[in-house]
């Protein structure tokens, strides 16, 4: 589970490594079934002495929460398809080009462009006109 959050936060080009995160969802929710009818038979059994009931109505609403979270993920994501929102495609205000030349000087928001006053921008670098 670990290793798919570190492939994933390790950016866009790491992506065709995350092939199983599918399965590691369908693994994740077995999990908090498991945890969920495991701590549930607290509830069935006669005499339970353990010291502190608290952590059991706790745990079993963990698994119970995390599986409801969770299924709402698969839905989103892997039946509806509509898990991410739809980019936004405008253009930014600040740093943003118009043809070659970048407008006032300030920095795209993905940092490609470095600040200038008025230049040309040639293969990802600003030069000055």
């Amino acid at each position: 589970m670990y290793s798919y959050y570190g492939l994933s936060a390790a950016g866009p080009r790491f992506q065709k490594y995350l092939w199983w995160k599918k399965h590691m969802t369908a693994i994740q929710l077995t999990q908090f079934v498991l945890i969920s009818v495991h701590i549930s038979q607290y509830y069935f059994m006669e005499k339970c002495d353990y010291q502190m009931p608290l952590w059991i109505h706790l745990i079993w609403m963990y698994g119970i929460f995390f599986f409801l979270l969770f299924s709402n993920f698969w839905v989103q994501a892997y039946i509806k398809g509509s898990r991410l929102p739809v980019p936004d495609h405008k253009t930014n205000q600040n740093g943003s080009t118009n043809g070659h030349l970048a407008m006032n000087g300030k920095s795209h928001a993905n940092g490609h462009v470095q600040p200038c006053e008025n230049g040309e921008i040639v293969i990802g670098k600003v030069k000055e006109i």
